[in-house]
């Protein structure tokens, strides 16, 4: 967990910068699809435990629609050649940190 943090604190480091040039742009788009990729599957871990928290599945299923929302479109946008923005950046990164926080909830537990 220490290490998707600090992958996901860098991410959002460099997408900090509102005057945020394309390259820096892309690269946090995809550090944020790769924090994504390593949190989907904490996700289904939990909601696959017989033990896990009805509330807080379906709390992880509405987070993780939620990211799916930005993080498609932010994949599109990279493999085409469709510039990124900040806020496409920050909405992504805040979809993640939401999932993240509710699978944090249901691990809490």
């Amino acid at each position: 967990m220490r290490k998707l943090t600090l992958a996901f604190g860098v991410a959002c480091a460099l997408s900090a910068c509102s005057t945020m040039d394309q390259t820096n742009a892309r690269k946090a788009g995809y550090d944020t699809i790769a924090a994504y990729n390593v949190v989907a599957p904490l996700a289904l871990g939990y909601m696959q435990n017989p033990a896990a928290d009805p509330n807080v599945t379906a709390q992880i299923k509405k987070a993780s629609a939620d990211a799916i929302k930005v993080i498609d479109p932010l994949g599109a946008d990279l493999q085409s050649s469709t510039p990124i923005t900040a806020i496409e950046i920050s909405a992504a990164e805040a979809a993640v940190a939401a999932l993240q926080a509710e699978i944090a909830k249901g691990s809490a537990k």
